[in-house]
């Protein structure tokens, strides 16, 4: 039996600045021996950055949509969640499925209450590795207030994660 996989994974500004030629495929020689190159050509994206790196994908994200909090060196700027599942499971669905499995993931985490599409980064799906996957990058955003009590939205990895649990628990 097959099982969607998401796994997690939160980014400081170095770490950040790392994965942005890994996820889009702009380097020239990768690490990853899964890495086909000649298969680079069938990724695609689901939301593509406007900028050309993720870290000033961030910045135009958090001035665009006005985001407030305190984001120093090691902050977690990013989380990354990549969504899978087995080989086997994509193969049985066939390349038209896959596609709508990995459209319809993102519309779902997209829309879930605490995430939005606006503080998405990038998703971008690979299908030049062993096991196909998506990479959705995206600003942990919440709803607070400021010292004088005005609504914000501000960046918090850790009031966005406390948050997702308890809507989990409940």
């Amino acid at each position: 039996m097959s099982y969607a996989i998401i796994r997690n994974e939160k980014y400081t500004k170095d770490k950040l600045i790392q994965i942005s030629p890994h996820n889009e495929r702009l380097k020239k020689l990768y690490s990853n021996k899964n890495i086909d190159k000649a298969k680079t050509s069938q990724n695609y994206h689901i939301k593509k950055p406007k900028e050309n790196n993720y870290l000033k994908e961030f910045k135009r994200l958090k001035e665009q949509n006005n985001l407030k909090g305190q984001i120093h060196k090691n902050s977690i700027y990013v989380c990354e969640m990549i969504v899978t599942s087995d080989n086997k499971f994509f193969e049985t669905i066939g390349k038209e499925e896959m596609k709508r499995y990995f459209y319809e993931s993102y519309k779902f985490i997209a829309s879930y209450k605490y995430l939005g599409e606006e503080n998405i980064i990038s998703a971008v799906v690979h299908l030049d590795e062993k096991t196909p996957h998506m990479h959705l990058v995206f600003i942990p955003v919440v709803n607070s207030t400021d010292k004088d009590k005005n609504k914000i939205r501000k960046i918090s990895n850790s009031e966005f994660w406390t948050k997702m649990m308890k809507r989990f628990l409940t």
